[in-house]
C-alpha cells in the first residue's frame, strides 16, 4: 500500500513538472537538435510522406532549404495542437541547428484567423494559465501595430508565442495571419544577430 502511495505521489509530481515546461519537441525532433536529426526523424519522414502521397517531386525536395537559404525549411498542411495549419516551418542558426519552428495560416478576410487565435488562446490559457513556473503575457493592443499576441514562457528556456496579425506576405498582398511559434530565445535571438552581421 505505501508503494502504492509513493507511486501515486511520483505520477502526480511528475505530471505537475511537466506543466511548467513549454513544449519543445515537435514531430519527433527536439529544438536544439541539427539539420540530420531533422532528416533523420521517423515521425516526420511519415508525415511528410503522408502530405506529398500522390507528388512524388515534392517529396523528394520536402526538406530542401526555402530560397536555398540554409535557413528554413518549410513543410505545407501540416496538423498541430488539432488545427490543419497552411505551413509549418523549422528555423535554423549558422551551426545548422533548430531554434524555432512556426506554424501560420493566412486569408484575405478575418474571421477564420482570428477564430483560429481565439480557440488557441483559450487551449494555451487552459494548459498554462496558473502552472507554477510558466509566465504569461498578453498583448492586446490592435491598433499599436495590427496585431494581438499571447506569449507563454516555461522555466525550461522555451517561449510559444501565438499571435494574430495582419500584414504583407512576400508577393506584397495582405493577410490576416494566425501564427503560432515556439521558440528558444537565446538561440533565436543570437541567430538574429548572426544573419545581421552577413549584411
Amino acid at each position: 500500500m505505501r508503494l502504492l502511495f509513493s507511486l501515486l505521489s511520483l505520477l502526480v509530481s511528475i505530471s505537475a513538472l511537466a506543466q511548467t515546461k513549454v513544449q519543445d519537441t515537435f514531430y519527433g525532433v527536439k529544438i536544439r537538435s541539427c539539420y540530420d536529426d531533422l532528416k533523420a526523424s521517423e515521425d516526420l519522414r511519415e508525415i511528410i510522406r503522408d502530405i506529398y502521397k500522390y507528388d512524388n517531386w515534392g517529396y523528394r525536395h520536402a526538406y530542401d532549404w526555402v530560397d536555398g537559404e540554409k535557413e528554413r525549411l518549410r513543410f505545407p498542411r501540416m496538423l498541430f495542437g488539432g488545427r490543419t495549419w497552411d505551413y509549418c516551418e523549422y528555423y535554423f542558426n549558422n551551426d545548422m541547428e533548430f531554434y524555432q519552428i512556426r506554424f501560420y495560416s493566412g486569408k484575405t478576410e478575418p474571421e477564420t484567423t482570428r477564430s483560429m487565435y481565439d480557440s488557441l488562446q483559450k487551449d494555451l490559457l487552459k494548459k498554462y494559465d496558473g502552472q507554477k513556473g510558466i509566465d504569461i503575457n498578453e498583448d492586446s493592443e490592435w491598433e499599436d501595430d495590427l496585431a494581438i499576441s499571447t506569449t507563454f514562457t516555461g522555466n525550461n528556456g522555451m517561449t510559444c508565442e501565438l499571435k494574430y496579425s495582419y500584414e504583407a506576405a512576400n508577393n506584397g498582398k495582405m493577410y490576416y495571419y494566425c501564427l503560432l511559434y515556439y521558440y528558444d530565445p537565446e538561440m533565436k535571438e543570437a541567430a538574429k544577430y548572426a544573419y545581421m552581421e552577413e549584411l
